[in-house]
């Protein structure tokens, strides 16, 4: 069974308030009568909430109405720009179409519910909101992104005979790009549609009314103790919650341990507050975290490292306050500033660690103001080559002198060689 996301809009006419029933999902969508084809009492786009495809359960859930059978939708990417409208008579399914399809551009939703599944009503809606919005979004005007919106994903295989593998492959991609968005819900391809080189997703079944309270119950249970934070990302303000596992005073401040909430997806992390981001203004350790990773979620590091890091890597799952500052410097104060409510922390990088040479080791004690400043970087990368030869040279030659005068040779007497054992070593290190 192939599932489609129909591109014709929607009209709804009168206005109603939606079901006062606990929501699982942050949208708070628009619940109208049947109307006749006009849009005279469609609601407006920009008056919807934006919600997460993926709720902060992993699951692709939104909080239909009693009373709804149809909606008109709008899909946006993750930087909260409209990508395409759709209606549809099953909500869950359509946004988990999109998802599986189009998972780099389907990451909030805005929807406009119907008493009705009329395609004339539900495309008077999609019509209006495409007049605000001055024209159709590309999803929907231009041809090549209308198919890869509506229809199942074309793995792109060759040959025939390669057709089954390719799809097969390009589901796994799909699936673990989906679980690395944080979903946890299965997405089954359907295995007829693999023969044929192209992958669609089957359709969830709908839940009892008895799953869904089990899921409301636990999106609340998964909420409560978290606190509500706040981060700027792409100009808009978003919202992040944490909880803390440790809290754990140190010599110089704590170690916290805390799980961040953010776009449906839980990350952990380990942060040394120093106390100095917080004891001399009255601050908490939590707000000073929730500061950095306000910074972090703004400046869109990756949320989760494995393995090595290179050197441009950020160690977003262990790190100290003060490499926040130290990477980002006066953007981290500026954050610091924006959430504690207008403390202005002082320039802490003068206190970073330096790697500067500050006592004397070795043979080059006698090093000249050339060398020296060869040395310490203040020249270019011939200088500085021409500064070590001459210290080497110079160091050979007196190793071969010593080893002359303690064989009681003249110099002409010893058959040339490279110094060799403990001595030359001593001279450099």
């Amino acid at each position: 069974m192939r599932s489609s996301l129909t591109s014709g809009p929607a009209t709804p006419n009168t206005l109603a308030p939606s079901s006062a029933r606990p929501r699982l999902a942050p949208c708070q969508s628009a619940v109208m009568d049947a109307p006749a084809p006009a849009a005279a009492g469609a609601p407006a786009l920009a008056d919807i909430p934006l919600a997460s495809v993926i709720n902060t359960s992993g699951m692709v859930l939104p909080d239909v109405p009693e009373g709804a059978h149809g909606a008109v939708y709008a899909v946006y990417d993750e930087k909260q720009k409209l990508q395409y409208v759709g209606t549809t008579t099953d909500l869950r399914n359509a946004l988990r179409a999109a998802l599986g399809r189009r998972p780099e551009k389907t990451h909030y939703y805005k929807a406009a519910y119907l008493t009705t599944g009329e395609t004339p009503a539900l495309q008077a809606v999609r019509d209006a909101w495409f007049s605000e919005c001055g024209g159709q979004p590309n999803g929907n005007r231009l041809a090549i992104e209308r198919t890869m919106w509506q229809q199942p994903v074309d793995a792109g295989a060759i040959s025939e005979r390669g057709r089954k593998g390719a799809a097969e492959e390009k589901a796994r991609q799909l699936q673990a790009t989906l679980k690395d968005r944080g979903c946890k819900e299965e997405f089954t391809p359907n295995a007829s549609l693999l023969l044929e080189g192209q992958v669609e997703f089957l359709p969830a079944r709908n839940l009892t009314d008895e799953e869904m309270a089990a899921e409301r119950e636990a999106e609340a249970d998964r909420m409560r103790g978290r606190r509500s934070c706040s981060c700027l990302v792409d100009g808009q303000e978003r919202t992040f919650h944490t909880s803390y596992l440790l809290k754990h005073p140190t010599a110089g401040g704590h170690l916290m341990d805390l799980s961040v909430l953010f776009d449906g997806r839980e990350t952990q992390h380990r942060i040394i507050v120093g106390r100095e981001y917080y004891q001399p203004f009255g601050l908490t350790p939590e707000a000073a975290c929730e500061a950095a990773i306000a910074l972090l979620l703004r400046a869109k590091v990756a949320r989760a490292t494995e393995g090595m890091l290179t050197s441009s890597q950020f160690p977003v799952n262990y790190f100290a306050l003060g490499q926040v500052e130290q990477w980002f410097g006066e953007e981290f104060r500026d954050e610091f500033e924006r959430l504690s409510g207008g403390v202005q922390l002082e320039d802490g990088t003068a206190n970073s660690w330096r790697f500067n040479r500050i006592h004397d080791y070795g043979a080059m004690r006698n090093e000249t103001p050339e060398q020296l400043s060869a040395a310490l970087g203040n020249t270019d990368s011939r200088q500085v080559a021409a500064a070590v030869a001459a210290a080497l040279s110079e160091n050979l030659a007196e190793a071969a002198a010593a080893a002359r005068r303690d064989q009681g040779l003249e110099p002409e007497e010893l058959e040339e060689e490279l110094p060799r054992g403990k001595g030359i070593l001593d001279r450099f290190f």
